[in-house]
C-alpha cells in the first residue's frame, strides 16, 4: 500500500490567500505517493505545473516548470515557511532543454493544467528535451480532465498508463519513447479590428485565437474616456485592451501588466508589431503588487473570475483595490465585468466616484474614480 503523501508535516499556504483553502488536491496526492515510491532523487525531479508549491516541497524537487507568478510565489511562500531549498524556476517561456539537462531530470511530475492549448504545447515541448526512458507522471481531478488526456500523452510522450481514480482524480504514468512529434503550434492569431492589426497570443493566454466578448464591449465604448499621460492596463493577456488604447490616443505612455508570463510575452511581441517604437512597459506579477511606478490617470481592467478552475471573486476584487491605489487623484478605473460578479460593494468603498458607463444583456462597464 502506498504510503500518505506527507504533506500533514509541512506547512502550507495558498497564494493569494483563500478563506477555507487547501494547498494541494487528491491530484497532488496521488503525484507525490507515485514519484516516492519511485525512489528518483528529489534533485532529479521536474516538476510542472504545481499550483502552490506542494508538489516541490514534498518531492524535494529540483525544478519547477510554470506560466504563473503566483504559482512562484506560492512556491517562494511556502519554502521559506519549511526553511526548505531553494527550487530552480523556470517560466514557461524559457528554453527547458537546460534545466532537463543541468538537473539530469530522470521523473517528470506534471499537473494538468486548466487550457488543452497549453497542455499540448508543454508535451510537444517535453517530447523534443526528454531522454527515451524518462518517466512522466501526470494527474488531474476526474472533473476537470478531458477525455482525450491519455490520447493526448500516447501522442507526444509515449507508452501511457491510465491508473484507476482516486481522491476524485486520476494519475497516468507515460514512458518517453523514441517518436518525434510534429511540434504543436503555440501561438493562436486573429485579426483585431481597434488596432486593424493581427495579433497573437501563446499557448495560455486567455481567448488566443479571437478576442474575447468582454475586450470587445470594452474597446467598444472608451472614447469618450478622457485621455491620460499614462494608463495601466491590469490583467492585460495579450495585450489587447491597451495597445488599442494608445493607438487611439488615450495615452502617450503603457504599462501592461499580468501574472502569466506568456501573456507578457505574447503582449511584448504585439507591442512591437503593432506600435513599435511607443513608451511601452510591462510588469509580470500579482497585478500591481510590488510595481513602484508613477500613478496614473487611467486603468483599464478586464479581470480574470477563476482561480485556476474555480471561480472566484476574490481575484477581481484585488486587482479593483490595487488599481485604487496607483491612481492619481481624480483618477478613474475603467472595469469590464459580467454581470454576475458583484464587484460594486468593492468599487464604492474603494472610490469616491462610481458610475455605470455601458450595459449589455452579458457585461457591465464600470467608471470609478478617486
Amino acid at each position: 500500500m502506498l504510503t500518505p503523501a506527507p504533506f500533514d508535516k509541512l506547512r502550507l499556504r495558498q497564494y493569494p490567500p483563500v478563506k477555507q483553502g487547501q494547498a494541494y488536491n487528491g491530484a497532488d496526492t496521488l503525484l507525490v505517493q507515485a514519484a516516492l515510491a519511485s525512489g528518483c532523487p528529489g534533485e532529479q525531479i521536474l516538476v510542472v505545473n504545481d499550483e502552490f508549491g506542494a508538489l516541490c516541497l514534498a518531492l524535494r524537487a529540483g525544478a519547477l516548470w510554470t506560466d504563473s507568478w503566483l504559482a512562484s510565489q506560492s512556491l517562494k511562500n511556502n519554502l521559506a515557511a519549511n526553511e526548505a531549498s531553494a527550487v530552480k524556476l523556470c517560466w514557461s517561456t524559457e528554453p527547458l532543454s537546460e534545466i532537463v539537462a543541468k538537473n539530469s531530470c530522470a521523473l517528470i511530475v506534471m499537473r494538468v493544467p486548466k487550457q488543452q492549448a497549453y497542455f499540448e504545447y508543454q508535451l510537444s515541448h517535453l517530447a523534443t528535451v526528454l531522454p527515451v526512458g524518462t518517466t512522466v507522471l501526470v494527474a488531474g481531478m476526474d472533473k476537470h480532465l478531458s477525455p482525450a488526456t491519455a490520447k493526448l500523452l500516447e501522442t507526444y510522450i509515449g507508452p501511457t498508463e491510465r491508473h484507476r481514480g482516486q481522491r476524485k482524480a486520476r494519475m497516468f504514468t507515460c514512458m518517453k519513447d523514441s517518436r518525434r512529434p510534429a511540434p504543436y503550434a503555440e501561438i493562436g492569431e486573429y485579426f483585431c479590428e481597434p488596432l486593424n492589426s493581427n495579433l497573437i497570443s501563446m499557448a495560455n493566454v486567455f481567448a488566443r485565437e479571437k478576442m474575447d466578448i468582454g475586450s470587445r464591449f470594452l474597446l467598444e465604448n472608451i472614447a469618450g474616456l478622457e485621455a491620460s499621460d499614462s494608463i495601466i492596463d491590469l490583467a492585460c493577456g495579450n495585450g489587447i485592451i491597451g495597445l488599442s488604447a494608445l493607438s487611439q490616443g488615450l495615452c502617450k505612455k503603457l504599462l501592461l501588466c499580468d501574472e502569466s508570463a506568456m501573456a507578457i510575452e505574447s503582449a511584448r511581441r504585439n507591442a512591437q508589431n503593432v506600435v513599435p517604437g511607443r513608451d511601452i512597459s510591462f510588469h509580470h506579477g500579482d497585478g500591481l503588487i510590488g510595481y513602484t511606478g508613477d500613478p496614473v490617470g487611467l486603468i483599464l481592467c478586464n479581470p480574470p473570475f477563476h482561480l485556476n478552475h474555480a471561480v472566484d471573486e476574490t481575484v477581481g476584487r484585488r486587482l479593483l483595490v490595487q488599481a485604487a491605489a496607483h491612481l492619481l487623484e481624480g483618477g478613474s478605473l475603467c472595469l469590464v465585468a459580467n454581470r454576475h460578479l458583484n464587484y460594486l460593494p468593492v468599487l464604492k468603498r474603494e472610490f469616491k466616484r462610481v458610475e455605470k458607463l455601458a450595459q449589455n444583456g452579458k457585461f457591465i462597464i464600470w467608471k470609478a474614480s478617486r
